[in-house]
């Protein structure tokens, strides 16, 4: 055989060598690599699964450790909140709270409380109310034409009592307005959430309501930018508590309760809040009529008779008003026929 031959074939056979070698490590490159893929994408999964039992855990024992406590008083909880805009909300009512909260808790005890989940909406809330046993949970929410809102929720003290919606605030859009009156306005919110006689004046003796109406006065006073239905509430109260006020006969709040009454009554669109409407009119008949009772005036008397009886057409025209006055009328046709039957019990059926 020629040499030259043998060497040529042995050349070509070393090269179609090397091109399958080449071909196998490509293969090999391949595989690690995918392998390397799966052994990441499962190490991945791993830690997430870690951390989500972690973060299940941490939450179990927060709910327990608030539940543990035996210390009388209130217990308000601030959820987590996610990253950005709406941890920022968090961090400005948490601060809210534990500054302003006492000036409406009449001395009475509470601890705030920090719970590591995080809630999105009313039913989550709830929950962590009965996990936690606590009185009051605050969150925020992403809502529709906001830059967020904070939302509180109250337990129910037994099981008898009504249910409460949660209170909404809608957080004004520039951080600059997150001001101190609305810090406030905030805690007041949460404290009529845990405490709804707030909203009842009248059961509260005047040296213990004459400090919160007069908070309530300079949160109002100062025009922050504000939750609307939020600061319609704060004025509302304000005006009640300036009239049970002056119905213990202070001459200074006789004359601030009609003041204030007639602002509050002015800045109310009646077809937009014809309750709220209501409300205000009965007010300002009230404080007019203490006012005139105090130094007797009939042109004061009679505007006083006015704004009530205005009040009161207002009732008479909603269907309510007229449900009520079936039922009553009914009562008493029943209550008059059963006196008439047992005077005919006892007349032995004779006339």
């Amino acid at each position: 055989m020629n040499a030259a031959l043998i060497i040529s074939e042995a050349r070509e056979l070393l090269v179609q060598l090397d091109a399958h070698a080449g071909g196998y490590a490509g293969l090999a490159l391949l595989g690690l690599g995918a392998a390397v893929l799966i052994a990441s994408a499962l190490a991945l999964g791993l830690l997430r699964l870690a951390a989500g039992v972690a973060s299940s855990v941490r939450r179990s024992l927060s709910a327990a450790a608030i539940r543990r406590i035996t210390e009388h008083g209130a217990r308000i909880v601030i959820t987590r909140a996610p990253g950005g805009r709406r941890r920022q909300m968090m961090s400005f009512v948490r601060a809210a709270i534990e500054e302003h909260l006492s000036s409406f808790m009449f001395g009475g005890p509470f601890r705030v409380l920090v719970f590591p989940g995080r809630v999105e909406n009313e039913a989550e809330a709830e929950l962590v109310l009965k996990r936690t046993e606590a009185d009051v949970v605050l969150w925020t929410e992403r809502a529709a034409g906001t830059r967020g809102v904070v939302r509180i929720l109250s337990r129910l003290s037994n099981p008898t009592e009504k249910p409460r919606p949660a209170q909404s605030c809608v957080m004004p859009k520039s951080k600059t307005s997150w001001s101190s009156p609305l810090a406030q306005a905030i805690a007041y919110a949460a404290a009529k959430q845990f405490r709804p006689a707030l909203g009842r004046p009248q059961d509260f003796r005047a040296e213990r309501l004459q400090p919160v109406v007069e908070t309530l006065l300079k949160i109002i006073s100062e025009k922050p930018a504000m939750d609307e239905v939020l600061l319609a509430e704060l004025i509302e109260d304000a005006a009640a508590g300036s009239l049970q006020l002056a119905l213990t006969g202070d001459s200074g709040w006789i004359e601030r309760a009609v003041e204030i009454a007639r602002s509050t009554l002015a800045d109310i669109n009646r077809s937009d809040a014809p309750d709220r409407w209501i409300n205000a009119k009965i007010t300002l008949g009230r404080a007019l009529r203490v006012r005139a009772e105090k130094r007797f005036d009939p042109v004061l008397l009679r505007e006083a008779i006015s704004h009530l009886t205005d009040a009161l057409d207002a009732l008479r025209s909603e269907p309510r008003f007229k449900l009520a006055e079936a039922a009553a009328q009914a009562i008493g046709e029943a209550q008059k026929l059963l006196g008439a039957r047992r005077k005919f019990s006892i007349s032995g059926g004779t006339i």
